[in-house]
């Protein structure tokens, strides 16, 4: 088979393949009283309990509801992670990669591209300094 047919072939499975996520139900981060941001490691780097803090938090996933998938070649996972509790009970989380967020849903870990802007606007939101800076342009 010309290396061509293989190059179309398997960019077409690429594409296929990755299973989409169509409701990744970030309404239900809005019951959420804290936020606590962690590293890759699970470290805990700050805790968010302003109200409104949450609440743009919120926003921020409700506004980028569509877009998510798991790969086929297996999940992403970013340097940072926004995890949302009401009091104990763990609701959902955000993380922030390079160029990307990933979040559970659908049973699995999912990622969506993330535009650079809205990459910055989220790292302001976590309050902590941003551990891609030297690499991300």
């Amino acid at each position: 088979m010309p290396f061509a047919a293989v190059a179309v072939i398997a960019v077409t499975a690429g594409r296929t393949l990755a299973a989409s996520c169509p409701d990744m139900r970030s309404a239900e981060l809005r019951a959420a009283d804290r936020v606590l941001i962690t590293s890759s490691m699970n470290d805990p780097l700050r805790t968010i309990s302003d109200p409104s803090s949450i609440s743009d938090l919120v926003a921020f996933a409700e506004a980028h509801e569509s877009g998510w998938g798991a790969p086929w070649w297996g999940p992403s996972g970013g340097l940072l992670r926004a995890n949302f509790y009401s009091r104990n009970r763990f609701l959902g989380d955000l993380g922030v990669g390079s160029d990307f967020l990933a979040a559970q849903g659908c049973a699995d870990l999912q990622s969506r591209p993330l535009p650079a802007g809205d990459r910055a606007a989220v790292i302001r939101m976590f309050g902590v300094p941003d551990p891609y800076k030297d690499s991300v342009r």
